[in-house]
């Protein structure tokens, strides 16, 4: 699961560096996903801003350790250039994404999505997506609704009904009670 795209880029953010590690200049990388995208000798694209300015980096080591690996970029020698990576947003080509089996959805394709039930009823817009034990649940802020108020969407085929990823809108079944305010 990568996290946002940038249609215009064609990027999709896939993970953040994290702190630098050990003297050989190697740094954590936190997925989005949980898992790594690459592998060794691939590249990823790393913007310091998390908005533009991208560089291109060599991944010349690569080590997973749950859902973070630790990383050693082309041309970072120590720590001291490793700290300046710290918070850098990753990015990688969405062609180069892996191809996912029918039903199933990178994170940047649901988050931002409308939810309608299948009566046509407007809910709102997925603003999170979270793993609760062994399913993901949509994090659903209603229109116009501030913060606090957001409905919880379990991503189970019994409520998710349909998702159309061209017109960016999900069809849901609600459970009884799941969309009561109050």
């Amino acid at each position: 699961m990568c996290s946002k795209s940038n249609k215009s880029t064609g990027l999709v953010e896939c993970g953040r560096v994290g702190r630098a590690v050990a003297l050989k200049g190697e740094c954590q990388v936190i997925w989005a996903s949980g898992s790594c995208p690459v592998s060794k000798g691939e590249h990823l694209l790393l913007s310091r801003d998390g908005k533009s300015e991208f560089e291109k980096f060599a991944v010349v080591g690569l080590r997973t350790q749950g859902s973070f690996s630790i990383v050693r970029f082309d041309g970072i020698s120590d720590r001291n250039s490793a700290k300046t990576l710290n918070g850098s947003l990753i990015f990688i080509e969405e062609e180069r994404l892996p191809q996912l089996g029918k039903g199933e959805y990178y994170s940047y394709q649901i988050l931002g999505m409308k939810v309608v039930t299948e009566e046509g009823i407007e809910v709102g817009e997925i603003v999170r997506i979270f793993t609760a034990g062994e399913n993901d649940v949509y994090e659903i802020l209603p229109d116009g609704a501030k913060r606090g108020s957001e409905i919880m969407v379990p991503a189970i085929s019994e409520v998710i009904r349909n998702i159309d990823i061209a017109k960016k809108v999900m069809t849901i079944r609600p459970m009884e009670g799941m969309l009561d305010q109050g």
